[in-house]
């Protein structure tokens, strides 16, 4: 669903998150706008949220992370091509990340969707700028280790807009 941005605070955040939404153009990045302005529209994403893109984090990359004031980390695998692939990353970030979601822009079948749920894996569809939640990420408590770690490689590569 649309989130209409309601105050300024909103368009400031996203405005320094997505300066140019045209450098998110090609591929799985052509997503990212619209998933940013449905975090902010929705309240994931806030002024002083950390935001880092491609996380490095136990041999592979995060292709986004959230690290809010209080820190509660939230990992977004983002594709375009087969939802196995994905979930199966978001499936893994779910050791470490308090949430973890996958961002596509096709449409799952039913055993995806099923699959989504079964693993508390978040599910969002962008289509045309819209993006529709199918399934929500439960939210977990890592490992206190692992979330200090994790916490470090975010504020490494991350910033806020506030």
């Amino acid at each position: 669903s649309y989130w209409p941005l309601t105050s300024p605070r909103q368009h400031a955040v996203l405005l320094h998150h997505v300066p140019d939404p045209s450098v998110f153009s090609e591929g799985e990045a052509a997503l990212m706008p619209a998933l940013m302005r449905w975090l902010v529209g929705t309240g994931r994403l806030r002024s002083q949220t950390l935001v880092a893109h491609e996380v490095p984090w136990l041999g592979r990359r995060v292709d986004l992370a959230l690290l809010t004031a209080r820190g509660v980390a939230s990992a977004f695998e983002l594709k375009i091509g087969r939802l196995q692939r994905v979930l199966e990353q978001a499936a893994y970030n779910r050791a470490s990340f308090h949430q973890s979601w996958v961002v596509t822009g096709n449409q799952p079948r039913a055993d995806g969707l099923r699959w989504a749920h079964d693993l508390g894996v978040g599910l969002l569809v962008v289509q045309d700028g819209i993006v529709t939640a199918l399934a929500s990420s439960t939210l977990l408590s890592p490992h206190p280790a692992a979330i200090t770690r994790l916490r470090a490689a975010i504020r490494a590569r991350g910033e806020v807009a506030g």
